[in-house]
Order: C-alpha cells, then structure tokens, then sequence
C-alpha cells in the first residue's frame, strides 16, 4: 500500500487504515499540529511566563494576587529604567488598562499577550495546513470548501 490510498470509500494515511473522512481529517490535523509545536513552544512559553503565580507583598483593594517571572525578573534587570519622555503607556491589568512609565512592567504585561497572538496564529496555520492537505487527499464529494472573509 502506498502512504495514502483510498479503499472500500475508506481512506489510508500513514500506516492508519479504514479512515472514515472525518478520521482522516483528524489524523491530518494532529500531524500537522505537532509539526507546529516545534515552532510554537515560545507562545507556550510566554503565557506562563506571564501568569502571576509567584508570592508578592500584599496589595491594595482588588489588585490582582501574585506577580509572573518576567514581571519579577524583568523589574530585577531594568530597575528604575522608564520609557522615555515620561510617556505613560497603557498596559493591560487583568481585565482592566492601566498607564504605568516603568519600562519593565510595560514589558512583563504585554509578553503573555504576545504570547496568546502567537497561540492563536499557530492554530491557524495548523488549520489551513490541514485543511489543503486534506482537500489534496480527500475525494472531491468530501472535501472542504474554503471560506473567504
């Protein structure tokens, strides 16, 4: 058998036989997932770095617990460092904005977001990788029409 055949209306992929349309559509997509993992471990990585899970003094009101690693060693690196012209940048805080001029919380606030972008345009490589590999696959009565937006 060769790496992809068509059997009985069934498909064969990589060693995986009988695969029903679906099926194929999975197998596909979890090969190709794990291909993006390879490069997308940093969008991992910037998510949690980003989460406030480390011990801090006790805050004000509502403030949220906690600090991130990048929060604590960023503000170890960059000390007193400001952005410059005493510009007070919006930085996300939970789910409220709040202006801050210290350049090392400018940074650690953003990195998780950055870290989300990251997430989100991996999954959507995978998605569209999948979905061409699929169509090249799969007979033309089960394949997947591409939406434009």
């Amino acid at each position: 058998m060769d790496t992809i055949e068509e059997i009985n209306g069934t498909y064969f992929y990589h060693g995986q036989h009988q695969l029903s349309p679906g099926e194929l559509f999975d197998v596909i997509f979890l090969e190709q997932f794990c291909d993006e993992l390879e490069l997308g471990i940093e969008s991992g990585a910037a998510i949690l770095a980003g989460q406030p899970w480390l011990n801090t003094r006790t805050k004000p009101g509502e403030a949220l617990k906690g600090t991130s690693v990048i929060s604590k060693y960023g503000r170890m690196l960059l000390r007193d460092a400001r952005v410059p012209f005493g510009i007070r940048v919006l930085t996300p805080v939970g789910v409220r904005m709040q202006k801050t001029t210290k350049l090392a919380a400018v940074i650690a606030r953003y990195v998780p977001w950055l870290g989300w972008i990251g997430l989100v345009n991996s999954i959507y490589q995978v998605s569209r990788k999948t979905q061409a590999k699929y169509n090249l696959i799969a007979r033309p009565n089960d394949r997947i029409p591409w939406t434009y937006f």
